[in-house]
């Protein structure tokens, strides 16, 4: 079956739509709380499902930065000059907590920089 390939401003708006649908838990896991809020675009791999969005295991300049300063990042939202998507501050999710980015950016750094 051929899958049709979401525009930009419509892959934008699915995204903003799960967003608004997750919930956070403190004792939801850094893995559960990707899937729940970063999967629509990083994909479940960190490979990026559309256009723009960098892939996390092949770009690995994020790894690289410390943990509070990525953790700034993402609170306040990250634009990007190069492909012209930028990542909404927490994604797009307010309700996530300075303990949910790190959950997040701790699972990112186990499981896509093997």
């Amino acid at each position: 079956m051929r899958r049709n390939k979401l525009s930009r401003p419509e892959t934008l708006l699915v995204c903003i739509c799960f967003l608004f649908t997750a919930t956070v838990s403190a004792d939801i896991s850094g893995e559960k709380l990707y899937m729940k809020n970063c999967m629509v675009c990083h994909a479940d791999d960190g490979s990026g499902v559309m256009p723009g969005v960098q892939d996390l295991e092949k770009n690995r300049a994020w790894s690289r930065i410390d943990e509070s300063e990525l953790l700034k990042r993402l609170k306040e939202g990250i634009k990007s000059s190069e492909s012209g998507v930028s990542m909404p501050a927490k994604g797009g999710n307010a309700n996530l907590t300075d303990n949910d980015l790190k959950k997040i950016i701790r699972y990112m750094r186990g499981s896509f920089l093997k």
